[in-house]
């Protein structure tokens, strides 16, 4: 493998030099730079990134954690603080960790055997990021969407509770008393705060408990929007509005109803949590609960960039949760309750 000092042993310069000239210090000639730049192109010479890290103990490098590369949730995220980064000379490593714990764990160990200098991440467990607390306490976190007992973890999350509470409001003031939810896993904080919020909402409106299921899923897919349904339509018939709290979640739903050519909203009223664009040109139109995605991603960039240039030490010791409200859209698949039975 070429190394610096056969670069500077083909230029005639001192390793030095070279050193400033391949790293972009500004003390250094332009004509110089493109010399040494066209000798380690022709040499095939590689900086050694994590070599260089060790050096300085920085690598310009940022880690995030997501738990699935189909969810706008992530994406947008993703794509937000990767653009808020780059201006500010850091490059975003992005893994998935498929919702595993096992997965998450080794992905997290991964990011600090990197020295990354910071880390964003999408908690599949409610131990979060206790992993890298322990092994370097050092390392900047923030989670995003999913918050974790993670001690002193900073956190930007969505106001699932008040959406969930938003969306069962506007059931009931169309006339809705059985109204079912369809959950995520039960260990998760967006699902722990969804159905909070409606059985709150439940609660205040003084809809029957029995009347108003709430089915925990596996995961947030399609997949399980699709069981939940048919579950739903068998063993609680009387349910005449669905609360989907995922836009997945949500198109599962739809698949099952349309398989059973049940119409929504005549023979039952569906909403959706979270508004990707096929919401709005399915058929029909989906009411939601939008989340500003492109404004968390944006504070999640910014928060943790401040922690990295402001230690903890130098700030408050209590960590930030940052919760930013949402919207409702109302569209076509929601309506008055059937009078008919299904």
């Amino acid at each position: 493998m070429t190394t610096l000092k056969d670069v500077a042993e083909h230029t005639g310069l001192g390793l030095g030099t070279v050193s400033r000239a391949l790293s972009g210090h500004p003390n250094v000639r332009p004509e110089t730079r493109r010399r040494v730049e066209a000798a380690a192109r022709k040499l095939g010479y590689q900086s050694n990134g994590l070599a260089r890290a060790l050096r300085s103990n920085r690598s310009n490098s940022i880690g995030l954690i997501i738990p699935d590369l189909e969810n706008e949730f992530y994406t947008t995220a993703a794509s937000v603080v990767q653009g808020l980064l780059a201006a500010e000379g850091f490059r975003l490593i992005v893994s998935c960790s498929n919702n595993s714990p096992e997965v998450d764990i080794e992905l997290l160990g991964t990011l600090i055997e990197n020295r990354v200098d910071g880390i964003v991440h999408v908690p599949c467990t409610p131990d979060g990021s206790d992993l890298v607390r322990t092994a370097n306490p050092g390392v900047p976190i923030v989670e995003y969407a999913r918050r974790s007992s993670a001690r002193g973890v900073d956190s930007v999350i969505g106001d699932d509770e008040r959406g969930s509470a938003e969306i069962v409001q506007h059931l009931v003031d169309l006339g809705h008393r059985n109204i079912a939810v369809i959950a995520g896993p039960s260990g998760l904080s967006t699902t722990t705060d969804r159905v909070s919020g409606f059985e709150q909402a439940c609660r205040k409106n003084r809809l029957p408990k029995r009347g108003c299921p709430v089915l925990y899923g596996p995961s947030y897919d399609a997949q399980w929007g699709e069981v939940a349904t048919n579950q739903i339509i068998d063993d609680h018939p009387d349910v005449t509005a669905i609360f989907a709290s995922s836009s997945r979640g949500a198109l599962g739903a739809l698949k099952a109803l349309r398989k059973r050519s049940l119409s929504v909203p005549k023979d039952i009223s569906l909403v959706g949590f979270l508004n990707p664009a096929w919401l709005d040109v399915s058929e029909p139109p989906l009411t939601t609960y939008e989340l500003p995605l492109n404004d968390m991603g944006d504070m999640t960039a910014r928060l943790l960039l401040d922690r990295i240039r402001r230690p903890r030490t130098e700030q408050a010791a209590e960590p930030q949760v940052l919760r930013f409200d949402g919207r409702m859209i109302l569209r076509e698949s929601t309506a008055p309750p059937r009078t008919h039975s299904l």
